[in-house]
């Protein structure tokens, strides 16, 4: 059926055109179809189980089919609401149809104006789709849902917190109640928790796993410490949430995004299963001021070390008790300062401590072999010549 199956989601509003122009037991066509044909349908026609791929899915979101299938869906969504409140305010209506009406006329609401809104309310980086979500919302005293939904449930899914998560054994009925009018009640409580100051694994590491464009993903949890002394566990097995949470992160704020949306340090070891790529390289962005002179003495200036971290890094919250190897950030800085930063674990300590871009040591020993290159090439010449008498 490939995309035509999507404009399944005009379904419930055509029924409803259809049952508030007919009477009688045809007014409960629409109903009896929805809610007793569809599930035997269900569960006679075999099931598609195709899932997009990841190209598949780039794509998609690239499409401007499926934008369309929902900005279609709310005009004629409020066409429908118009239909319905002209026919049982303007007519007189049998109460036996007015039952049908209001039945379907509250599907609808619950199918397209919810389930629409919640689809566009994802959009928070386009306001064009969050108007449109507002305006179906609406239409379901729901307008609520795109701020508790994105900032409290994407946040407390799965957890205690979380009113919109049911319970192993919940009565659905007395969790719809709790999920709908609790919702009203978390929504005027959510306000900005600041930004992160500690981030730390609680079940091993982080895995950053090869993902989408718009989120790397991770399989593991770990444990915010917000400004304000808020702790929020996140146990989202799709995204990595951290920095400034007030609603919806920004693209950006995924995966290993960590540098510029964590305001202090991250504690645990990320781990990517694709490359990490990050900066730039390309000549058409620079302006080149000459080659790392002297790069040869400067690298006889420098020790590769094995190390273990002291107690002075342990009470600061490291703890790879394994043995490692690595440079002096003070021997690095005293020949090229420029590859030399402020630790990250500075920013919520309040220290001094260094770090080295050990990427960018990659320029100065690029250079030193190109010099000890030259000393060997001189050498041999001189060599040859030697030989040569």
């Amino acid at each position: 059926m490939g995309k035509i199956k999507y404009f399944g989601a005009y379904i419930t509003p055509i029924l409803a055109l259809i049952t508030f122009n007919v009477s009688g037991i045809f007014a409960y066509a629409g109903i009896f179809f929805l809610y007793l044909l569809i599930p035997i349908l269900e569960n006679i026609i075999p099931k598609d189980s195709y899932n997009f791929s990841k190209a598949e899915k780039q794509l998609a979101k690239h499409d401007f089919y499926y934008d369309l299938i929902l900005y279609l869906l709310v005009p004629l969504h409020l066409y429908v609401i118009y239909v319905f409140l002209n026919t049982i305010f303007v007519s007189a209506v049998p109460t036996s149809d007015l039952i049908a009406y209001v039945l379907m006329m509250g599907t609808l609401l619950g199918v397209n104006g919810i389930n629409g809104g919640h689809e566009l309310g994802h959009k928070t980086d386009h306001p064009f789709k969050l108007f449109l979500a507002h305006i179906l919302l609406t239409t379901s005293i729901q307008n609520h849902f795109v701020t508790y939904h994105n900032s409290g449930h994407h946040r407390d899914v799965a957890t205690p917190n979380d009113l919109t998560s049911a319970k192993k054994g919940d009565i659905f009925y007395l969790f719809a109640i709790r999920s709908q009018i609790g919702g009203y009640f978390k929504t005027t409580n959510i306000v900005d928790t600041g930004n992160v100051t500690t981030a730390s694994a609680v079940y091993g590491e982080i895995e950053i796993a090869a993902g989408t464009g718009d989120h790397y993903g991770t399989s593991h949890v770990f444990q915010a410490q917000y400004d304000n002394n808020d702790t929020v566990a996140q146990t989202n097995t799709t995204y990595l949430y951290y920095g400034n949470y007030a609603g919806v992160l920004p693209t950006t704020a995924y995966g290993v995004y960590i540098a510029d949306a964590v305001t202090s340090y991250f504690g645990g070891t990320i781990r990517s299963a694709g490359d990490v790529v990050a900066y730039y390289s390309d000549e058409r962005l620079k302006d080149f001021h000459g080659t790392i002179p002297n790069a040869m003495d400067k690298v006889k200036q420098l020790n590769g070390y094995y190390f273990t971290e002291n107690q002075l890094a342990k009470d600061l919250g490291y703890n790879n008790d394994s043995t490692q190897v690595g440079v002096s950030a003070q021997e690095v800085e005293a020949v090229l300062p420029e590859i030399v930063k402020e630790a990250a674990i500075n920013t919520e300590k309040g220290t001094d401590y260094k770090t080295v871009q050990y990427e960018k040591l990659t320029a100065l020993l690029i250079e030193a072999v190109k010099e000890q290159q030259t000393e060997i090439d001189e050498l041999k010449k001189l060599v040859k010549d030697l030989m040569s008498r």
